[in-house]
Parts: C-alpha cells; structure tokens; sequence
C-alpha cells in the first residue's frame, strides 16, 4: 500500500503544480498514463501470462526541432506477477501538428524490457495528443515492441497507453478544436 501511495502522491504533485519552464517555446511535457502490455495467446507461456498492468507510466519529453519529438518513458509491473520494467526512448514525428490542439504522431525507437533477462527491443507505433486547455492534453498511443527470437526471456508484443499530459507552459488554444476540421 505504501508503494502506491508513493506513486499517487508523485503524481498529483505533478498533475497539480504549475511549473513554468525557463524555455519560453513551451518544448517540455510531462505525462502519467494507464498502460498495460499484451502478448498473443501462443507467446503467453514463453512469459508468463498474456497480460502485464504497466501503470502508472511516466513520460517526459521535449520537442527538438522541426516536426520532431523526443520522448523517455518508465513504467514497472506493480501487483503482477510477472515481473516487467520497462525503459524507453522514442522519436516521434507529428506532421507538422505540435501547434495544434489535436496532434497526431508516428514514432520510432527502443527498450529495455527487464523482466526474467534484459531484453532490448525495436518499438514502434502512434499516437495523438488532444490537447483540451493550454496545460493539459490527453494523448492516447500504441505501441509495438519488436523482440528478436534470439531473445527467450521476451516475445514481441503491442503496449496501448492513455494517459493525462502536462506542459510545462500555457499552450495557445487556438486553433480550436472543431476549427481543425475541414
């Protein structure tokens, strides 16, 4: 109980405290999402179930440059008994969206997947970002994880997340919502 009283109390300091960042472009975010990972029914005895409660996982990222984004995520099995820690690195690429308060991405990148052996795996997947006031969006993804077979201890797998985003600074509203439909 004690560990997810930690968790919950990490969470709403971030969700609650406005932060400004010193970068007045606004780059950085920070997100808490539910997430859980799924294998398919043939991989299941290979680890030990088919499904993996991967929440709270927490995200930071930054965007970089034109168009891209850089993001590192964190999330453990808690209450589960497989165990599954992963940590990830991904690029994403948003079309030119990152303005907008809808925000649809494709991204690329890797893990590290501790569970019976460390295991790295090639990730990739998309996502959007709704954002619904100038701090805080909801940003749903799906994520694929590539696993070698030469790798026994992990299987290749889909990880969905949802999940509330927080910036770091006010974001401008505008465009609206129903104004980004044509």
């Amino acid at each position: 109980m004690k560990i997810k009283f930690n968790y919950f109390a990490i969470l709403f300091l971030f969700l609650t405290t406005s932060i400004f960042s010193q970068n007045k472009n606004n780059k950085w975010t920070f997100g808490a999402s539910l997430a859980w990972v799924s294998y398919s029914e043939a991989d299941k005895a290979t680890v030990g179930g088919k499904f993996i409660n991967q929440t709270p996982r927490f995200t930071l990222s930054r965007y970089m440059f034109k168009n891209i984004t850089f993001v590192g995520s964190f999330s453990t099995a808690i209450n589960d008994n497989q165990k599954y820690t992963t940590f990830d690195g991904e690029a994403r690429y948003d079309f030119g969206t990152s303005q907008n308060n809808v925000v649809p991405y494709v991204f690329i990148g890797g893990s590290f997947i501790s569970a019976k052996a460390l295991t790295p795996t090639a990730n990739f997947g998309v996502g959007n970002t709704f954002w619904f006031s100038e701090k805080y969006g909801l940003n749903l993804q799906l994520m694929y994880k590539f696993s070698q077979d030469k790798f026994s201890s992990q299987r290749s797998h889909i990880m969905p997340s949802i999940g509330l985003v927080y910036s770091f600074g006010a974001r401008s509203m505008n465009p609206r919502l129903w104004s980004c439909i044509r």
